[in-house]
């Protein structure tokens, strides 16, 4: 018989030390059957254990079983088993080290140090035989994604974004060096599993049981710049008890009244409505403090949109912003709703440095954005805005109409081999209410989406409109059938036989400069241009000479 080991496997949180008594780290939970509560001493350590049975009732899918199988006085009512021990360690940290899958529901969440499990396994999983990594895009889209290789793989075959992509697990073989399985399996790796929590192997005895767990801590706590999965770890979420976010709070709260000097500001498109936007011929503003309801142009920017914080004492201004709803309206008159309100604080972006480190509010959550990160990304975009279309482009005096975008659009196309396809929608089963192919179709069968962004006007937006235009055109063939008509019946001369392999983002108001980006936006920016050359399609830019608006003042940066 193989030996046991003296090592058995557990979950792992950390917490920051908040609380004199361990047993504030636990919620009080219903339907529990404790068997175990109160204070130990392990290996001279100050623990808290619990431990106990959670009773489930009936679960609410038993009518559709018994319904779909004619069975009949079936009791699935059950029982789960958990325990947890709380342990301080050092007085620096609190480690919660539980069993069963009821444990988890025991634990304050809001108190988790959420990337303690995360921080451990790109220090010590091997950077060649990555199991699994789990991962959401900080976009509109805001995918969430898990990548396995059940034989593991480096890095270099997961399909992680260069920057922007927030890794919030990871799994595979590694290095215990340190740890009792360690000495006990004479340098065996085992197979972890890392994110917020930690499942690894700790020690059996009272004393290997606390000193892996201090030594967890300690690996977790070490320089970042040597771990060899570093990289994974560049862009953060802020948790609610980070030791920044007062400053983030404070210096957000004041760029709402008007502060300039706090961070830049921009408008942010909530991914839960990022295709009604582009059909919205109004936004329906709830009351905002002391303002009313209001109902904002298409082509709002920044200023326009919390223009009535300002009246709003500081102190509130980030509660009324996401109390304070937005909506896009499909009339011009706000009476139409395309969706519910949604938060106002998921339509603001806003990017901001507190002690030498950049953060940015994204989807009304915070992030904070490693230096290597934001130095990479303004490298490959600084790189990316030099490939300038040779199209040329009329000046573009703003009228502050409503339709200025579409009449510039037309005079755009009274140019030799420019065709005004603006407000003509394409209509596929995967978009139903339409969307738009292009603005302005160039004499090279280029596809140009043009934009007014002066100095507020979200970026992200015009990226989002070639990337739905260029996936249409690529995998719906009634897209291209339609930009072949529209094409055939504004010039009879012309037949678009091939899919347009250039795309160009057009733009008055400021020209491409990556100093007017938001770091976020630019990793917005070098996807879009990643998947568009996976079609085939090659991304231009071009700066449309403009007179600058009289009537409007922007209080922010692009976004």
């Amino acid at each position: 018989m193989p030996r046991a080991l003296p090592t058995g496997a557990a979950t792992v949180y950390r917490l920051p030390v908040t609380h004199e008594n361990l047993s504030d780290y636990l919620k009080k939970v219903e339907g529990v059957d404790v068997r175990y509560d109160g204070e130990l001493l392990i290996a001279g350590t100050r623990t808290h254990v619990l431990a106990g049975v959670r009773s489930s009732g009936e679960p609410n899918w038993i009518r559709h079983l018994t319904e779909a199988s004619g069975l009949e006085n079936l009791d699935l009512a059950g029982s789960s088993p958990f325990a947890l021990i709380v342990v301080e360690i050092d007085d620096e940290w609190v480690c919660a080290v539980t069993w069963g899958a009821s444990s988890r529901f025991m634990l304050d969440e809001l108190l988790l140090d959420d990337d303690f499990g995360l921080n451990f396994g790109i220090r010590r999983i091997d950077p060649d035989k990555v199991r699994t990594i789990r991962s959401n895009l900080l976009d509109v889209s805001a995918r969430g994604m898990e990548v396995s290789f059940p034989s593991g793989s480096s890095l270099s075959g997961f399909p992680l974004e260069p920057a922007g992509e927030l890794v919030t697990g990871i799994e595979g073989p590694a290095d215990l060096s340190g740890l009792t399985y360690h000495t006990a399996t004479d340098g065996k790796t085992w197979h972890i599993t890392a994110g917020r929590a930690l499942n690894i192997q700790l020690g059996r005895s009272p004393e290997a049981f606390i000193c892996d767990l201090r030594k967890i801590c300690a690996v977790v706590d070490e320089d970042l710049a040597g771990a060899p999965l570093r990289h994974i770890a560049e862009i953060r979420p802020v948790a609610a008890n980070d030791p920044a976010m007062p400053d983030l709070e404070n210096q957000l709260a004041a760029a709402l009244g008007g502060d300039d000097q706090s961070g830049q500001l921009g408008v942010c498109w909530p991914s839960s409505a990022i295709r009604e936007i582009g059909q919205a011929q109004s936004f329906l503003s709830s009351r905002v403090g002391p303002t009313s309801a209001r109902v904002l142009e298409p082509g709002f920017e920044i200023h326009e949109l919390v223009k009535p914080l300002a009246a709003v004492d500081a102190s509130r201004r980030i509660e009324v912003l996401r109390k304070a709803g937005l909506a896009p309206c499909e009339d011009e008159l706000g009476a139409e709703p395309l969706t519910r309100p949604i938060s106002m604080i998921k339509w603001v972006a806003f990017q901001t440095v507190v002690k030498d480190k950049t953060y940015a509010l994204h989807q009304g959550k915070w992030y904070e954005i490693g230096e290597g990160a934001v130095a990479r990304v303004r490298e490959q975009v600084r790189a990316l805005l030099e490939n300038k279309s040779s199209l040329t482009f009329p000046v573009w005096v703003p009228t502050g109409k409503r339709d200025d975008e579409h009449q510039f659009a037309r005079k755009v196309a009274k140019q030799a081999g420019y065709l005004c396809m603006d407000r003509g929608l394409a209509y596929t089963p995967m978009h139903l209410r339409g969307f738009e192919i292009a603005d302005v179709f160039g004499p090279g069968n280029e596809i140009v989406h043009m934009k007014w962004l002066g100095r507020a006007t979200a970026a992200s937006h015009l990226y989002t409109q070639a990337q739905v235009s260029a996936w249409a055109q690529y995998f719906e063939p009634q897209a291209m059938q339609q930009l072949r008509d529209k094409v055939r019946a504004l010039d009879s001369t012309r037949d678009v036989a091939d899919r347009p392999t250039v795309v160009v983002l057009a733009i008055a108001g400021r020209t491409w400069d990556v100093d007017t980006l938001f770091a976020l936006s630019q990793v917005s920016l070098l996807r879009l241009s990643h998947e568009l050359r996976g079609l085939g399609i090659e991304l231009q830019f071009a700066d449309i000479p403009f007179t600058a608006k009289t009537k409007r003042k922007s209080a922010g940066n692009a976004a």
